[in-house]
């Protein structure tokens, strides 16, 4: 009697090498369709925002440092826009701070903040401030804005 060799049954399912492929084929096509969705801009947007506040920060500390007036204050509104530090007095005074956003981020309405030489936020005029100054970034839906406080001088960060 003549015995056929077992023979090998077809099994249903995939190898290990294409779910492998499928699973690399998924991951990178996820990437690129996250890059159509996701802009430099709003993933650069809190960075901006904290860069501002820096900025914001390190005019009050030179204001200290040099016991005199210093400014910040929105120099060019609008997408990419700029923000400077500059001195009030007109003693010579380099400051050489600025901050210009990119990737399409706007800076919100001019807005000027000065500290007096205790650090403390005044108006053009050196009396304390009534209320807040805010300054604001955007990009499409997304919006930052760095407040500094009347009273405390205290910059903060919030989306």
């Amino acid at each position: 009697m003549h015995r056929s060799s077992p023979s090998r049954r077809s099994v249903a399912g995939f190898t290990l090498l294409e779910v492998v492929f499928t699973v690399v084929m998924l991951g990178v096509l996820a990437k690129f369709a996250m890059m159509k969705l996701v802009t430099p801009a709003t993933m650069t947007l809190p960075a901006q925002a904290q860069s501002l506040a820096d900025l914001i920060r390190r005019a009050q500390s030179l204001a200290v440092v040099r016991g005199q007036r210093m400014s910040v204050s929105v120099a060019t509104a609008g997408a990419n826009g700029r923000l400077a530090i500059a001195c009030v007095a007109s003693a010579p005074c380099i400051t050489d701070s600025s901050l210009t956003v990119g990737q399409g981020a706007a800076v919100g309405s001019a807005s000027t903040i000065f500290f007096n030489s205790l650090g403390q936020p005044v108006n053009s005029t050196g009396a304390a401030l009534a209320s807040d100054t805010s300054f604001t970034l955007s990009y499409g839906s997304a919006t930052y804005t760095v407040t500094v406080a009347a009273l405390t001088g205290r910059v903060s960060v919030s989306p």
